[in-house]
């Protein structure tokens, strides 16, 4: 049931840990493959996930969500590995590369990295995706805004 439950809160990542005003669906489509991401304050994690992963609660503290799924057609997808790398970079151009962590649970794959956040700031994101059954790599990029 803990196992259940904590896919269930990190799925809901994406949707209810956000802000209303950053629910919009964030994806990119490359060559078959779907990668779902967000970026946000790890603040809004439930205290039971926080702990669970080992992620600080604190709204200086940023957290990045990657999943990546390829398409199987008739709207279908499934999860799939991938190597995931990247970095945030603030509008004063000060980089942080991106420790991304693998998390598998309940036949979903999630791929988190942190960063620092000082008060109001606006990040950009490169984040390099390498599905683990292709030989390509991909890149997206976003911004995210980020309040205190």
């Amino acid at each position: 049931m803990k196992s259940a439950l904590m896919a269930f809160a990190l799925a809901g990542l994406g949707l209810a840990a956000l802000p209303a005003t950053s629910r919009a669906e964030q994806l990119q489509r490359f060559d078959g493959y779907v990668v779902h991401y967000n970026a946000f304050t790890a603040d809004q994690l439930a205290a039971e996930v926080a702990a669970a992963y080992k992620f600080q609660r604190s709204r200086r503290q940023g957290l990045v969500n990657i999943t990546v799924q390829r398409e199987k057609g008739a709207g279908e997808i499934e999860p799939v590995a991938a190597t995931v790398t990247g970095t945030a970079t603030n509008l004063v151009g000060q980089r942080t590369v991106l420790v991304m962590r693998e998390i598998k649970e309940d036949g979903a794959i999630y791929y988190l990295g942190e960063f620092p956040v000082s008060g109001t700031d606006t990040l950009r994101f490169s984040i390099d995706v390498a599905p683990a059954d292709s030989s390509k790599r991909h890149t997206l990029t976003f911004t995210q805004n980020f309040a205190d």
